[in-house]
């Protein structure tokens, strides 16, 4: 972390002259830098405000799908780092599922509204003291590393939801490597993170959901192409912590140092998980330049306000995707 000290001149008088009166002041405040030392192209970043540090970090394709955990969680999330979709057979017959009957692949929307994610379908919760478990086959294309080299397919089946429990039934889509599992809730984080890996796993989690604000992380969203289209990408961002229903607007206008409380009124916020989001850098002549005018106001961070700006997304290396970051409190 770096600290970088600026000077605010109160000054009594419309001109500044070579000499300073008696009663100008000169007040330095404290802004810190904070670098961030993991690579999104490589780490999920889990980031606190309220202490300015970070949590915990784990590599981006430790998991590959997640299990809301709230208690009245039902939820299933595909891991938006790895550019994953899922899509739907509608196929109850396991074996007989030999490759990717889904007629569309889906990944989930980059807003976390949780109504609009691939699997949305897997079951029935509108009776809630009587849920439909459909147990359709849902093909999982796992997505690509940072190379473009893929990480297969699976196929799944969400058998039921039961005593805080997640049932599972998985395997290649020739039928090896089959599994049943287990994946029990754990409710101090928001998604129970598990992995294909090794017959399924859940090594890597979450950090507990009350002690992080935001994630640097890659993730999948649809942007308009150059001629308006929209196309699914992978991009390199900032997403909220869910749990802590954080409201976030953009200033384009004021500078960083001069927003104060008294523009907040002026702002339209979201609390979307994406709020923040990619483009507080822009791609021009094979480099990436931070958009330092832009400013990030956070409001609800632990029942305080926030300001946050970009100042940089290349180490002193000279190596992209890591970001710095200045913050102050309101």
């Amino acid at each position: 972390m770096r600290r970088i000290f600026y000077i605010s001149l109160i000054l009594t008088g419309l001109f500044l002259t070579s000499c300073f009166k008696d009663d100008e002041q000169i007040i330095p405040f404290e802004i810190d830098e904070i670098e961030i030392p993991y690579s999104m192209y490589e780490y999920q970043t889990y980031f606190s405000i309220t202490d300015q540090s970070i949590v915990s970090q784990h590599h981006y394709s430790d998991w590959d799908v997640g299990f809301e955990s709230s208690k009245d969680g039902y939820h299933i999330i595909l891991n938006y780092a790895r550019y994953m979709y899922a899509g739907n057979t509608f196929e109850t017959d396991f074996y007989s599922v030999k490759s990717n009957m889904a007629s569309e692949m889906f990944f989930d929307n980059s807003s976390g509204n949780l109504d609009s994610t691939a699997l949305i379908d897997w079951a029935d919760f509108s009776d809630t003291d009587n849920p439909v478990f459909n147990e359709y086959v849902y093909i999982i294309d796992r997505g690509k590393n940072e190379s473009g080299e893929e990480f297969g397919l699976k196929k799944i089946v969400f058998e039921k939801l039961e005593t805080d429990t997640f049932y599972i039934h998985f395997a290649n889509l020739d039928n090896s490597d089959e599994y049943y599992l287990k994946i029990p809730k754990d409710t101090t984080v928001n998604f129970t993170l598990f992995s294909f890996e090794d017959g399924g796993n859940l090594d890597v989690q979450e950090p507990d959901k009350s002690l992080w604000d935001i994630c640097f992380t890659k993730y999948s969203t649809v942007i308009p192409d150059n001629y308006g289209t929209p196309t699914d990408y992978l991009v390199r961002g900032v997403l909220l912590n869910p749990y802590k229903n954080i409201d976030v607007a953009l200033d384009t206008i004021n500078y960083f140092y001069e927003i104060t409380s008294d523009l907040f009124s002026n702002y339209d916020y979201s609390g979307n998980q994406d709020a923040i989001g990619y483009d507080w850098k822009v791609y021009s002549d094979n480099i990436y330049e931070v958009q330092d005018y832009h400013s990030y106001i956070l409001k609800n961070v632990d029942n305080i306000d926030y300001k946050l700006r970009f100042t940089k997304y290349y180490n002193e290396d000279g190596v992209k995707g890591y970001p710095s970051i200045e913050i102050m409190q309101y």
